[in-house]
């Protein structure tokens, strides 16, 4: 009878009723389940906000400014300067890829073992470091070590704080705080663009190109906010001292309401294997991570090389620089509503596979119109960026939306981005140098590799549904018969109470 109540409600109503509210507070008897419990989790979501969000947006604007930042420096003679010729400055692009997705997937494993708290400041300050030494590279060789190690310092850092936000916030609460996150890389776009604008007026000062003042003033930031990280996070909510023991428990109750304990919680810091073993077994995470291969070659194909493609369209360096900013505004803008209304009804597939098809519109305009002059070619160039931030950006809040298993989680989401990542080192490939001005090849290959993604991502919007729908008529819980405590505790989503976002 229990099971048949909890079908008859949606997710949400489910996780509002007295009755889980009762099963909360006996999880956690000190805490408060009363008439105020909804005004006292908003000021605690408000409090953890103005805490956590602010810093880790800054240092994801940095993390994607000084990664990408190599395609506005290309504009300031960076090529001619360190003597590149041919397609080295794609393999000065890729190789940064090679560590960041080798050590990707570890980190994210072993993160609550080394402490949010200790990793995300050392990774931010190292970074931020080479970035800075990027300026005084005086051949293609030391540019090539520093990616490397831009790459093995970048590692592991945005999935990284996706994961760390699973530790503070609610199902329903973290998907618009990671479209939150995702959004800084449009800023960091678009920043990037006025920034390059501004310091491309800096050529020759102190005997240094603009390129090299492109490196060294966007890296000593990312440095003061690495050590500044150091004093604001805490490990988790239980650890943090900016939190009373009356929101510490109250921390607990959400959690309990929220299921995400549906998976056994080590608190030893040792990695459950078999969890991390289940992730690789699990469907939805190997169809989800291919499909967010396929848009995350859209992602640093557009990123990097968008200043290159305008200027291909008859503008100059400094022009084109500025003609990236409507494009990424226009991105932002768009992902900012689109994850709202998301959010708002719970649902991911829709949003993303809309997403696909808006990009994959303008790659066709790209493709279709270079008869039509520049501004048609330019208008294709916003398309892709209206589509680019939703598909992209959608997956990514989707796999931790249903994983509600500690270490399955990590794994799935450190899979996910080793996979997507390995986009990195394909897509400066695309976008040769002899491809010019048209790119045919680099536009045709990301409009395939974004249309098999939207086909994908429907898919499994489609079977997340269908599976649903069986959990409601009780067709999963012969799951349940003859299991042990223990090995009920360890189903995660495997449950069937559970309900995926679909």
């Amino acid at each position: 009878m229990a099971l048949q109540a909890e079908r008859r409600g949606s997710h949400e109503d489910e996780l509002k009723e007295p009755r889980a509210w009762t099963e909360a507070l006996e999880k956690n008897p000190t805490a408060k389940v009363d008439d105020r419990f909804e005004q006292r989790q908003k000021a605690l979501v408000r409090k953890m906000d103005l805490r956590l969000l602010p810093i880790l947006a800054l240092l994801y604007i940095m993390s994607f400014l000084d990664r990408v930042n190599i395609g506005n420096a290309r504009l300031y003679n960076l090529e001619t300067d360190l003597g590149l010729v041919g397609d080295d400055y794609q393999l000065c692009v890729s190789i940064l890829f090679v560590t960041y997705v080798a050590f990707e997937l570890p980190v994210n494993l072993f993160l609550k073992r080394m402490g949010p708290k200790n990793f995300i400041p050392l990774a931010a300050t190292g970074w931020g470091l080479v970035s800075m030494c990027t300026g005084f590279v005086t051949n293609k060789t030391q540019l090539i070590a520093l990616r490397l190690l831009l790459g093995l310092f970048e590692a592991g850092f945005f999935p990284g704080i996706n994961f760390y936000l699973t530790f503070w916030y609610r199902r329903s609460e973290l998907g618009v705080r990671i479209f939150y996150m995702f959004t800084a890389s449009a800023v960091a776009g678009f920043s990037g663009g006025l920034l390059a604008y501004a310091i491309g007026h800096m050529e020759g000062i102190s005997g240094y190109s603009a390129w090299r003042w492109l490196f060294i003033l966007e890296g000593i930031p990312t440095i003061l906010l690495g050590i500044s990280a150091y004093f604001i996070l805490a490990n988790d909510p239980f650890s943090a001292k900016f939190l009373s023991e009356e929101e510490k428990q109250l921390v607990q109750v959400r959690r309990d309401l929220d299921r995400t304990s549906l998976g056994l919680q080590d608190e030893t810091g040792k990695v459950q294997w078999d969890q991390v073993l289940a992730a690789f077994k699990d469907w939805k995470i190997i169809i989800l991570c291919i499909a967010q291969f396929g848009t995350t070659v859209m992602l640093y194909g557009y990123s990097v090389f968008l200043p290159t493609i305008i200027q291909a369209l008859g503008y100059s360096g400094i022009h084109a620089q500025l003609l990236t900013i409507p494009c990424y505004v226009t991105g932002a803008v768009v992902y900012c509503i689109v994850a709202f209304f998301s959010d708002k009804v719970s649902r991911r597939g829709i949003f993303a596979v809309g997403g696909c098809v808006t990009a994959c519109t303008g790659y066709a305009i790209l493709l279709g119109t270079p008869q039509h002059g520049a501004g048609a070619q330019y208008t294709g160039t916003i398309f892709v960026a209206a589509g680019l931030y939703v598909a992209v950006g959608i997956g990514l809040t989707w796999m931790p939306n249903n994983l509600p298993s500690h270490y399955k989680r990590a794994t799935g989401q450190g899979l996910d981005f080793t996979i997507a990542n390995m986009s990195g080192i394909v897509s400066p490939f695309i976008y040769r140098t002899d491809g010019a001005p048209r790119y045919v090849i680099g536009h045709a290959v990301t409009l395939g590799c974004v249309g098999y993604a939207g086909i994908l991502l429907m898919l499994v919007s489609i079977l997340l549904k269908r599976e649903n729908e069986k959990r409601d008529r009780g067709e999963r819980d012969h799951i349940l018969v003859g299991k042990s405590e223990l090995e009920i505790s360890k189903l995660g989503d495997m449950h069937p109470s559970y309900r995926y976002i679909w």
